[in-house]
């Protein structure tokens, strides 16, 4: 059956509508985020200041160790924030967010290719936190690309921002993958 054109409208219309929403809502968990983010970098200043003292309560090896990317990570999601929200604010069918989505994942990937080997075996749960972010923005971007027609400006951005988010995710799965089979014990032993 064909769909009247009116109908047609209506419902672009309703995915244009839909995608503010959606946008809504990466800006409200990004702003829970970086709040999240501040209450470790509270913490992280002092105790490194007394890292130098001659009774630390940490080393500074071990401050690197616990707060592991903290402000490298903040820095990332606050311009990503930063640039959302006037966006979402002053919102237009026409808006694009493409472009922050693929330059927060380009960041997302820099900062993982530069983890050390100290940080590999220690407070490995905190440390899949970013990861996990990148898994909801990666499901995120699928329900953004649902509601953004193929003609939107936006459309090619954000297909892009969802390949580098796939790519990184696929990458991660493939290091994380050897490290769950090496520590995994067989029965019997």
């Amino acid at each position: 059956a064909l769909r009247s054109k009116g109908q047609t409208e209506l419902d672009l219309e309703k995915g244009l509508e839909m995608r503010k929403w959606v946008l809504s809502g990466i800006l409200a968990s990004e702003e829970t985020y970086l709040s999240h983010l501040e209450a470790l970098l509270l913490p992280m200043k002092p105790l490194k200041a007394a890292a130098t003292t001659s009774q630390p309560v940490l080393t500074s090896q071990q401050i690197e160790t616990i707060f592991f990317k903290v402000p490298e990570l903040y820095e990332i999601h606050k311009e990503f924030y930063d640039g959302l929200c006037p966006r979402v604010q002053q919102w237009s069918h026409q808006q694009r967010v493409g472009d922050l989505f693929q330059k927060l994942n380009l960041r997302a990937r820099s900062n993982k290719d530069g983890k050390d080997q100290v940080t590999k075996n220690s407070l490995e749960t905190l440390l899949y936190k970013p990861v996990d972010r990148v898994t909801r923005s990666t499901l995120v971007l699928h329900d953004l690309l649902k509601h953004t027609p193929p003609s939107h400006p936006d459309h090619p951005l954000l297909q892009d921002a969802l390949r580098i988010s796939q790519n990184f995710l696929s990458s991660i799965n493939e290091e994380i993958t050897p490290r769950r089979q090496s520590m995994t014990v067989k029965k019997g032993e």
